[in-house]
């Protein structure tokens, strides 16, 4: 059971969630592949210098922890939109929540690059009438987030 599904309110429903996009695997496994690819090189520079060719080994480990810390944020991560609030939390060493009701919501932005358009990721920024921006970044399908969250705010103002 999910951290969301144990901290439901009374009457409250689940509409729409999402997780972190699988974008933010890319840098530690990039970062791992050109490590492992120089350790492996054939040269006769890195044939001679083992101490150069075990250099580049540090970086693979280091990547590899980076993938570690990458799985755990992104499991660790949920995005959801109720009939009440907005529930958002990420990460696992460092957590960062937010839980805004919707009758406190000013709005909500999308920021998404040309690979974010292409791949359907981006940044979140919930914004409440308090002047507090807060940012959720690599988040899977944001417009989509924002098209249920716009439903679901029309739908509580025609009440």
């Amino acid at each position: 059971m999910s951290y969301l599904d144990k901290n439901l309110l009374a009457g409250e429903k689940i509409l729409f969630r999402t997780k972190k996009h699988w974008i933010v695997f890319f840098p530690p496994v990039f970062w791992a592949l050109v490590s492992i690819f120089l350790y492996f090189q054939t040269s006769p520079i890195f044939q001679s210098n083992s101490i150069l060719k075990n250099f580049f080994l540090l970086p693979a480990i280091i990547a590899l922890i980076y993938l570690c810390n990458q799985w755990l944020v992104y499991y660790f991560s949920e995005f959801a939109i109720t009939n009440i609030r907005i529930v958002m939390r990420e990460g696992f060493f460092f957590r960062h929540t937010n839980d805004t009701r919707l009758s406190a919501l000013a709005s909500v932005d999308v920021v998404q690059g040309v690979i974010g358009q292409a791949l359907d990721y981006g940044t979140v920024f919930i914004n409440s009438f308090g002047g507090q921006k807060d940012p959720f970044t690599d988040i899977d399908t944001p417009v989509k987030f924002k098209s249920v969250l716009q439903e679901q705010l029309y739908l509580i103002q025609g009440r």
